[in-house]
């Protein structure tokens, strides 16, 4: 933690010496990020001021549930070393603070660190070849109740292109969002 704090710092003081007053740069912009990673599509909105900035993202509401069942009296829920636990990642929120070093004229670097919170479901995968009533079995995926939620950190890099004066676009890595594209607009 100390080192990410230090980079930050680091990262700031050489951006400072380039920068003008803080008034006088005020820059304002709202910017969206599409992306794509193993949890499918990953969309983020986000606000920036000056040279730092904020993003909330949401990643795997457009990937495919599996298909399971709940248990009934004719498909009853297999017994404890009958069933392997599989695990399905079901939504996965983000939060994103950015820093915009505006190294080149029209080129922009943005580092980022933030959190995010995920919410895995449990399913019991059946190991068993038929069910009591004798219908085929193995391999069936039943519904357990159960969640594992998980948090941690965040962490992204990306580059952006001034298109004309108050349009950016940019492509970057989201540690847990995947590869995406971002689409800005400027106010001054």
């Amino acid at each position: 933690m100390k080192k990410v704090v230090f980079l930050l710092a680091l990262f700031i003081s050489l951006n400072s010496y380039a920068q003008e007053s803080f008034w006088a740069s005020n820059l304002k912009s709202v910017f969206g990020e599409i992306g794509w990673n193993n949890l499918k599509l990953s969309a983020a909105l986000g606000f920036r001021f000056w040279n730092v900035g904020a993003s909330m993202g949401l990643t795997g509401f457009a990937s495919s549930k599996p298909k399971y069942i709940y248990p009934s009296t004719q498909y009853p829920l297999p017994k404890k070393g009958e069933y392997d636990e599989y695990k399905f990642t079901y939504v996965l929120v983000t939060t994103d603070f950015y820093y915009f070093f505006e190294l080149f004229d029209d080129f922009i670097i943005t580092p980022t660190i933030g959190f995010y919170v995920q919410q895995d479901s449990i399913l019991a995968k059946s190991k068993r070849i038929t069910t009591p009533y004798g219908q085929t079995d193995y391999g069936q995926l039943y519904y357990l109740g159960k969640t594992e939620n998980k948090t941690g950190l965040n962490f992204g890099i990306g580059i952006d292109y001034y298109l004309l004066d108050q349009y950016f676009v940019g492509i970057g890595f989201n540690y847990r969002r995947g590869i995406f594209l971002r689409f800005a607009y400027y106010w001054f």
